[in-house]
């Protein structure tokens, strides 16, 4: 009887944790105090310091992209960040959004942990940049 018992306070004591561990990473991903948050203003303000071959905006959307996108953006959906990490220039300004919520910011720290010094976040994704006014593409741009 004790053994069962002591799985059980152990089962507790683990599903705590993770609770706990989540609910920070969580906060981490989506706290409106990040220091990698951007906003579609302050992003005009980096193409005009810096040429476009240096500014690369990377759409997280697995299924939204051809639906619209920034202009010149490529698409690596979330899960496909660790594979690609090692394919990019470090020496790039990396901006990235989603369709949704909670991605960008994740997937920025998720950069800036593999040592990629400029990584930002688009604080409010596509609809902020939409909602600003600054160039879209979408499927049928492309014709």
């Amino acid at each position: 009887m004790k053994f069962s018992h002591a799985l059980v306070y152990y089962g507790l004591f683990v599903a705590v944790v993770l609770i706990v561990t989540g609910g920070f990473i969580f906060k981490r991903t989506t706290t409106d105090e990040s220091p990698l948050w951007i906003t579609p203003q302050q992003v005009t303000q980096f193409t005009q310091q810096y040429s476009n071959s240096d500014i690369v905006f990377i759409d997280l959307s697995r299924y939204y992209y051809n639906d619209g996108h920034i202009k010149g953006s490529i698409n690596y959906p979330k899960c496909a960040i660790p594979a690609v990490i090692d394919h990019l220039d470090k020496n790039k300004i990396y901006i990235v959004y989603c369709h949704g919520t909670g991605a960008p910011l994740s997937s920025a720290y998720k950069l800036k942990d593999a040592g990629f010094p400029y990584v930002f976040a688009l604080r409010g994704n596509f609809g902020s940049w939409v909602d600003a006014g600054y160039p879209v593409e979408n499927h049928t741009s492309f014709n």
